[in-house]
């Protein structure tokens, strides 16, 4: 798949993936061309320049906004007649589609009555009917909660692994990109400023000093038994183990990758990892995770409700460009996680690093550098 977009003042971009990708995200800040870039690949920017192909698919196109421009003449139901009657053959079937958009109760409402983020729901499964090859999401999901929104994205991600459906998704929520991206695309002042797996582009926003919306990708084995011992008790508290070597952290299931959204790049090999393992990714936030200086305490740290805790040596300290956080005094810590929280002990070569936003006050109270080792405390994941 690869395309080559030009309209002239907005965007120009020349892109070209992976066959294997199904499923990209797209961010980067407002007004830097991300909507533009989806505008002309849908063919309604009649000003733009397009070459495009979407590895051998027909190219049925469809694109749903932020705001969902549903018809208001008909109700919930009247816009899935109207969208069946221009569908394609391999159109999805409309209870499927309203099931996997989570809006089977939405119907018989009219379109008048429905919330931001039901409209946003129904929107994309109005679009699934229709049968599209190529689904375009330009901020689509924004209006609905996290919970659905996953569910969703769970939803298409499966659409685009079983049917072949290829999605590209424009948000400015890195952890939803991160978790069901193949590529992701970073798009700044009109260009394409960075493009690849998850950690491509936080290497890239680190760099440009982005403290704040900066987050770590992690891979480890899950351990679905370890959560039994771990909770004790008769709850479905929804909460998975994932080794990342000697070291367990805990996290919620749903915010854990599909198992098959490993991407080429960091899908365990027969030389590194083992692959008779259930390999799962998820993100942490940098925002999220704070430092400890005693890290003699990373075993005794029962009193605390703060469950996960990774032995780490800081790499990089980066001081950020941003006017808005440097008011707030933050800096960012590269942290490097210890060999023996390593993905496996099967591969000593592979290191993985999770990032701090911390605030200056608290770099020089602890006397943080290069090279001092912490322990990293982060909430369930």
């Amino acid at each position: 798949m690869e395309f080559s977009v030009t309209l002239p003042s907005r965007i120009t971009a020349n892109v070209s993936f992976n066959e294997t990708v199904r499923f990209v995200g797209i961010t980067g800040p407002s007004g830097a061309g991300k909507s533009s870039l989806l505008r002309a690949l849908a063919g309604v920017e009649p000003k733009s320049d397009v070459v495009v192909d979407w590895g051998g698919r027909t190219s049925k196109i469809g694109i749903v906004f932020q705001q969902p421009m549903l018809f208001p003449h008909v109700n919930v139901r009247g816009n899935f007649a109207l969208a069946t009657r221009y569908a394609s053959d391999n159109a999805m079937q409309i209870t499927e589609a309203l099931e996997g958009c989570c809006c089977e109760h939405l119907i018989d409402k009219d379109v008048s009555t429905l919330s931001g983020g039901e409209a946003q729901r129904v929107a994309i499964a109005r679009a699934l009917v229709n049968g599209p090859d190529v689904l375009l999401l330009d901020e689509s999901l924004s209006a609905i909660d996290v919970n659905t929104r996953r569910k969703i994205y769970r939803f298409l991600k499966s659409l685009c692994d079983k049917q072949d459906l290829i999605c590209m998704v424009i948000s400015h929520d890195l952890d939803d990109l991160a978790l069901f991206s193949d590529e992701m695309l970073y798009v700044a002042h009109g260009a394409i400023a960075a493009q690849g797996n998850i950690n491509a582009l936080i290497e890239h926003n680190v760099s440009k000093g982005e403290v704040e919306s900066s987050a770590a990708m992690l891979c480890g084995v899950l351990a679905d038994d370890l959560c039994d011992n771990a909770t004790n008790g008769p709850f479905d508290t929804g909460i998975v183990g994932v080794e990342l070597g000697d070291t367990v952290v805990y996290v919620c299931r749903d915010n854990i990758a599909p198992e098959n959204a490993l991407d080429h790049r960091e899908k365990p090999s027969d030389k590194k990892w083992p692959s008779d393992k259930r390999w799962v990714r998820f993100a942490v936030k940098a925002c999220d995770v704070s430092v400890d200086t005693n890290t003699q305490a990373i075993d005794k740290n029962t009193t605390s409700s703060i469950l996960n805790a990774l032995k780490c040596t800081i790499t990089a300290i980066t001081e950020t460009p941003n006017e808005s956080a440097m008011k707030k005094g933050k800096v960012l810590l590269t942290l490097a996680i210890d060999e023996n929280s390593h993905p496996t002990s099967y591969n000593s070569d592979v290191t993985q690093f999770i990032y701090a936003s911390i605030s200056v006050m608290s770099l020089k109270r602890l006397n943080l550098a290069v090279g001092t080792q912490v322990i990293a405390r982060f909430k369930l994941a």
